[in-house]
């Protein structure tokens, strides 16, 4: 590397680093991550909620089933039995709390009135009512003023329904108590097998990998933009005039890379720092106790780099080939899209990327240059891939890279001095062959 291209590159890192944008953006980011690895957990093991309900049942035997299945119960009937009226203790299902209130008033009527009335004064917060009919039609009614509580409805409909089913096998001579039983819900825990031994996947580790995936995704479009708004500063201020003077237009387009590129690793690398600090503090931190927060593959931290490089190199020589080619911005956004196109369809093909991250369509994704940055990542955190398929795709996108920098460099030397009309891509592929 030249003494022209380590001026320019610790010249651009500077005035990247120096910038507000940069220092708000490098301190929010930790805090930003750091909350979406705490919140999501915070909010499923802390914030249950609870919910005052009323079982007003019209046909008369179902009640007390509701009920039991509400407090997390078996709902058959040999949960029947005499309870304490004024019992309103919480019980959990799911991350809902069910208080059960009992129902007042001598007839359905009226314990709908008096339910409804609660309602309105905030005493209460849902009632439902069990038709003469249900064990019949299959119906029944659910009264609140909100009905977007999902899961609290979903728990209520599946009480009803086991109450309903119990009834029904029961007045068929069947046990109930057996068939409840016999299928009661399997609990499936998934085992990730590796050679450090197997251990319970929750899916906590994968989303902290799409995190990383999406930083990727954004970070090198985010630094790309960076790169072309950059060089067409430089462009419209004459700037460039000067410092094509002293040196080469090729060392002011690899310094130019070189040095943001470094200001968007040390961010990024700021940036996992303190995910690796939340990770390892998270244990001796009060507020965190009991929260299962997601685990930092070491190999994983090594390689976001590596890749967010050669996403950065591939898709930032392409920008400030743009951005040279280009007088305004706006002129620069009818050439965007071709560009960005790859790594879109990167982000369109995760989902079959992460269902089958060995498959053969897979594999082949993962390889293709202007994709591995995304894709050959994701594979790794899913399932990882084979040595020589990750040396391979570095390898490919190194390659890749080096002809899109040649590329990139034939087009920035001419379209940096040329001012007025944007040229068109037809006009760009005469630059590349006779530039």
């Amino acid at each position: 590397m030249s003494r022209d291209i380590l001026v320019i590159a610790k010249r651009e890192f500077i005035e990247r680093v120096r910038t507000k944008a940069f220092v708000i953006g490098t301190i929010l980011g930790p805090v930003f991550m750091a909350a979406i690895m705490i919140v999501p957990a915070l909010m499923a093991s802390k914030l249950a909620k609870s919910v005052s309900i009323t079982v007003i049942d019209a046909e008369g035997s179902l009640r007390t089933l509701v009920e039991d299945s509400l407090r997390g119960g078996t709902g058959t009937p040999e949960a029947e039995k005499p309870e304490d009226p004024m019992n309103a203790r919480p019980r959990n299902v799911g991350t809902t709390q069910f208080v059960i209130k009992p129902a007042v008033g001598a007839d359905v009527a009226a314990q709908r009135e008096a339910a409804k009335k609660a309602v309105l004064d905030g005493k209460l917060d849902v009632y439902v009512v069990l038709p003469q009919d249900v064990l019949k039609e299959s119906k029944a009614e659910y009264y609140s003023k909100s009905v977007t509580d999902f899961e609290g409805i979903r728990a209520v409909d599946r009480a009803i329904e086991k109450a309903v089913f119990a009834k029904r096998i029961g007045a068929a001579g069947i046990d109930p108590a057996q068939i409840a039983a016999l299928t009661r819900p399997l609990d499936l825990k998934r085992l990730r097998v590796s050679e450090e031994g197997e251990h319970e996947d929750k899916g906590i580790s994968f989303f902290l990998s799409l995190i990383l995936v999406m930083m990727i995704y954004v970070g090198t479009l985010m630094w790309g933009q960076i790169v072309m708004t950059g060089v067409i500063e430089e462009k419209s201020n004459r700037v460039v005039e000067v410092i094509v003077s002293s040196t080469t237009p090729r060392n002011l387009l690899f310094g130019k890379l070189v040095g943001v590129g470094g200001a968007g690793l040390l961010q990024f690398g700021i940036w996992i720092l303190g995910l690796v600090g939340v990770s390892a503090a998270s244990g001796s931190l009060a507020f965190l106790s009991g929260l299962e927060l997601p685990a930092l593959n070491p190999v994983l931290i090594a390689a976001f780099p590596i890749f967010f490089l050669l996403g950065f190199f591939l898709y930032a020589s392409l920008y400030a080939a743009i951005g040279s080619a280009v007088n305004t911005i706006q002129e620069a956004q009818n050439f965007i899209f071709p560009v960005m196109l790859p790594i879109i369809m990167a982000m369109v093909c995760w989902p079959v990327v992460m269902r089958a991250p060995d498959s053969t369509l897979s594999v082949v994704l993962s390889l293709i240059p202007f994709m591995t940055p995304i894709l050959m990542f994701l594979r790794m955190s899913v399932l990882m891939p084979p040595v020589w398929q990750i040396a391979l795709s570095v390898v490919l996108t190194s390659l890749a890279i080096a002809l899109v920098i040649w590329i990139a460099a034939r087009i920035y030397r001419v379209g940096i001095l040329m001012y007025g009309k944007p040229p068109n891509f037809p006009e760009m592929l005469r630059w590349v062959r006779h530039g």
